[in-house]
């Protein structure tokens, strides 16, 4: 993925993580439809991992923002379960997408950070607050309620990774024709 480099290829993956981040301070957020994580994914496929952090942080702090003056609620050691979350996706993108992304790549990738993260994050729910009982009921209840929300995400991500990436591709594909073209003129 690295291969689609120009002098203009930064502002893609900057602009997303930016858009993305504006969608979390609800301005549009309906049923958790927002792919903070295909975005994550796309931008450590396409930048350098010495430019993760700008996008992590920028996260964090919408994160903070909402929860603080959104929620009214007070930052919990919960949420680094979703910032560990944010890291992951984008280590992921650096990793596995990085050098090659292919769509089964991308859909791998976008479903094992989804996945995960309704796995992980429902659990520290059900275990840190006290919604519900701290019983397998409870934590089966836990993972029902969250149910509507996740196949939203999935969809979303899912759906946001392919097109990110298919995009890339076509663009990258006709950059490279381009230069192609100029090279025999």
């Amino acid at each position: 993925m690295k291969a689609f480099e120009g002098k203009h290829s930064w502002i893609l993956p900057y602009f997303l993580i930016f858009v993305v981040a504006l969608l979390r301070l609800g301005l549009a957020n309906p049923q958790n439809v927002v792919p903070v994580f295909a975005c994550l994914l796309f931008f450590g496929a396409m930048r350098p991992r010495g430019e993760m952090v700008l996008p992590l942080l920028l996260l964090v702090g919408v994160d903070t923002f909402i929860t603080v003056h959104s929620y009214g609620f007070p930052i919990t050691p919960d949420a680094v379960v979703t910032w560990s979350w944010y890291l992951v996706a984008i280590l992921l993108g650096a990793g596995v997408l990085g050098g090659s992304s292919s769509w089964q790549r991308v859909a791998g990738c976008s479903l094992m950070t989804s996945v995960s993260f309704f796995l992980v994050s429902n659990f520290t729910v059900w275990a840190a607050w006290q919604l519900y009982p701290k019983t397998p009921d409870g934590l089966f209840s836990c993972y029902v309620a969250a149910l509507p929300f996740f196949r939203n995400a999935l969809s979303s991500e899912l759906c946001f990774s392919l097109l990110f990436f298919g995009l890339l591709g076509h663009v990258g594909a006709l950059t490279t024709d381009e230069t192609t073209q100029k090279a025999h003129c």
